[in-house]
């Protein structure tokens, strides 16, 4: 019996998206490699038909015309269906609300619908709540059984309130809340990124069939290149540094001030040979607060640190450049679940993890494999920097075992493969 499958991204940019080229393009591939003939897979976008930004507004579908062209091809030659689907909704979707939703709804949920009945899909795998919320709808609607694969990727409501969109005690939290546990109830399946996070969901609902898959790696892309490290170095004029890498964007969960306060003291243990490079597709008004905290401690930009804007598939390459890799979350509510991508991404390329003090979490785990350690400002610079040359090697190496051990793309997308059967299965019987 074959597995239909609808995979479902609600209302996110895809368009030159690391995160969607790496976590859900490439996975669908790896899952239709590895199930041929025995898998039909098809991803459904619902776009924003006019997207809002800070830079004015512009159609997704004008402006990306040729991109989305060329990323149907591909999908049909790798034997995946897409479908990208125009939606009457703008891309500030964090600031949904109650009637946000009730429109999103009237929106989305016929298509959704119609798309599972002319595909006869058996399992719907939604990537966040609005994709999630939809289907389970749509489901409810169906002629025939439907399961549905809840991705969370991060806690809604209590993102909200990083964003500052509402507060704990406000209506729209205790909605969303109410949403969230009627959403893990009804899903067949509830994915998280981290182990901690599953601990979240089933504190919420007791029971819930909840499964950990990290944010995955595609090791063949992200991987250690001794070469293209020395070109990289060389082009940066980086040969004689101590470099200290930031990849990712800047913002609410990545606050300046605290990625300031770790290269204090990362300059402080190396001296005149430290230099940070920033990896990042944040503009120069998002890039402000880091460069004025930096210039406080009298760190100039050319000549201590750099900030590039590149490209999706440039980040391996200039990774390979580093020596170290920095992550620095944020104080919000559900930080302690909340394990990004540059996670895996750092370890498959063998750079060891330095982190703030106060990311608890984030230690634990790092010094727990042996893959980092705290940027601590209480140890002496001298200590610091001899521990972090004594044992970099082996960090190393720890580094390379534990991302093809946890992170590995290709073990995701067979265990993916064994969840849409087991699903379709369970659809079929319950029929």
């Amino acid at each position: 019996m074959s597995s239909d499958v609808l995979y479902l991204v609600a209302l996110e940019n895809i368009a030159d998206s690391a995160i969607f080229s790496n976590q859900v393009k490439k996975l669908l591939f790896r899952i239709k490699k590895e199930g041929g003939d025995s898998v039909s897979l098809t991803l459904v976008c619902l776009l924003p038909w006019l997207e809002l930004t800070r830079r004015g507004i512009y159609s997704n579908f004008r402006r990306h015309r040729l991109w989305l062209r060329e990323l149907e091809e591909e999908f049909r030659d790798r034997g995946v269906r897409l479908k990208l689907v125009r939606t009457l909704f703008p891309s500030a979707f964090f600031n949904m609300g109650i009637m946000g939703l009730a429109w999103y709804c009237l929106v989305a949920l016929p298509v959704v619908w119609f798309l599972i009945f002319i595909s006869r899909a058996r399992v719907v795998h939604c990537r966040y709540y609005y994709s999630c919320f939809a289907a389970l709808l749509a489901a409810r609607l169906s002629f025939h059984r439907v399961t549905v694969i809840f991705d969370v990727r991060t806690f809604l409501p209590e993102q909200g309130i990083v964003n500052g969109n509402w507060s704990k005690d406000s209506p729209t939290f205790r909605f969303w809340k109410a949403v969230e546990r009627w959403m893990f109830s009804h899903a067949d399946r509830v994915m998280s990124v981290s182990q901690s996070m599953s601990r979240r969901i089933k504190e919420i609902i007791p029971g819930v069939p909840v499964e950990t898959v990290p944010n995955f790696v595609d090791l063949e892309f992200f991987r250690p290149d001794r070469d293209l490290r020395e070109r990289k170095r060389l082009e940066l004029s980086l040969e004689a540094r101590e470099v200290l890498v930031f990849s990712g964007t800047l913002g609410a969960r990545y606050p300046a001030q605290r990625i300031a306060e770790c290269v204090q003291v990362f300059f402080r243990a190396f001296g005149g040979k430290s230099f940070l490079l920033v990896l990042t597709s944040s503009d120069e008004k998002r890039l402000a607060p880091l460069t004025g905290a930096l210039a406080s401690l009298g760190l100039e930009r050319h000549v201590h640190w750099q900030s590039l804007a590149i490209s999706a598939g440039e980040v391996p390459d200039y990774l390979n450049a580093a020596d170290w890799a920095l992550l620095v979350l944020a104080d919000f509510l559900t930080s302690e679940t909340f394990l990004p991508l540059k996670f895996g991404e750092y370890l498959a390329v063998g750079l060891p993890i330095l982190a703030h003090p106060a990311n608890r979490e984030i230690i634990r785990l790092v010094e727990n494999d042996t893959v980092g350690m705290a940027l601590d400002p209480g140890m002496e610079p001298q200590a610091l920097r001899a521990r972090l040359v004594e044992n970099s090697g082996q960090m190393r190496k720890r580094c390379l075992e534990l991302a093809r051990r946890e992170f590995d793309i290709n073990s995701y997308a067979l265990r993916y493969l064994e969840i849409y059967r087991e699903l379709a299965e369970k659809a079929e019987y319950d029929f």
